[in-house]
């Protein structure tokens, strides 16, 4: 009867020490990477700024170490300016946003860049945006920095007739990322996979990551009021689905590239000088 009772409680314990285990793999997200910048390349034709919460495709850093390196929305808030008539340079947009959240390792990321229509009806517009920062954040005992800059084309076109009240619009992009990352995190009993850092006894992992990751999106977006003639330049609904490329890293090595695919929902209002 004791050896069964003996047997019964190491069993216990080996269920709860897997349950552990199994709660203690892949939870962490930390070092936001959005794979798009979600900025509008249609011109607003008049001095503008554009406000936007957004979450876009994308992916942290914190799941390339992880077992099952995946995708995911990344959250931002951003401001965009078309200064237009007041510098005389139509097209010309500057802004920034601010990226996921601070627990997440959030950070802001200046934007700058040029959109125009390529046709007579202003059905077809483009866009080129140019983005660079430095992030770092820390959660769970793990900690990250990084400093990524890239590039990023754009093309909108509408699919419908011009309308004061709605529009709707197909969009594309492809962007280009340099990154150079660093980060400590705590791996599994192999040393392979970052997990999270359990309560006793944790095990670190330094690693660095670096190269550059393309990336590609695409989307539909619903325009309501964009071509009204007072202060408000319109909202835009838009749904994005965007994939790339992603650093990986198994046993504090870099490996070959990782591909990531997430969806995104993002709301922008415009407002600025009205129309004569």
């Amino acid at each position: 009867m004791e050896t069964d009772s003996l047997k019964s409680a190491i069993a216990k314990m080996c269920v709860l020490e897997t349950l552990a285990m199994v709660t203690m793999i892949g939870c962490t997200a930390l070092g936001p990477m959005p794979a798009t910048t979600a900025a509008a390349s249609l011109p607003a034709g008049r001095p503008t700024f554009e406000v936007q919460a957004a979450g876009v495709p994308g992916y942290y850093l914190s799941s390339a170490v992880q077992k099952e390196a995946k995708g995911a929305s990344i959250s931002q808030a951003a401001l965009l300016i078309e200064p237009d008539s007041i510098i005389h340079v139509p097209g010309l947009i500057v802004g920034g946003r601010y990226v996921s959240e601070p627990s997440k390792g959030g950070y802001p990321e200046p934007m700058l860049g040029y959109r125009t229509f390529v046709d007579a009806d202003n059905r077809i517009a483009v866009s080129a945006i140019g983005f660079a920062t430095h992030g770092s954040g820390s959660a769970r005992g793990a900690s990250y920095s990084a400093t990524r800059g890239g590039a990023e084309g754009g093309i909108d076109l509408r699919a419908t007739p011009e309308s004061k009240w709605f529009e709707l619009h197909v969009l594309g992009g492809a962007s280009l990322t340099g990154l150079s990352a660093e980060g400590t995190y705590c791996v599994d009993a192999q040393g392979t996979y970052g997990v999270d850092c359990p309560d006793m006894m944790p095990k670190f992992q330094h690693a660095t990551a670096g190269g550059f990751y393309p990336a590609a999106t695409g989307g539909i977006a619903i325009d309501m009021g964009r071509h009204f003639n007072g202060e408000f330049h319109g909202g835009r609904v838009e749904l994005l689905i965007g994939g790339g490329a992603m650093p990986r890293v198994t046993g504090g090595v870099q490996q070959s590239a990782q591909s990531f695919a997430s969806a995104g929902l993002a709301l922008s209002l415009g407002f600025g000088e009205a129309k004569n």
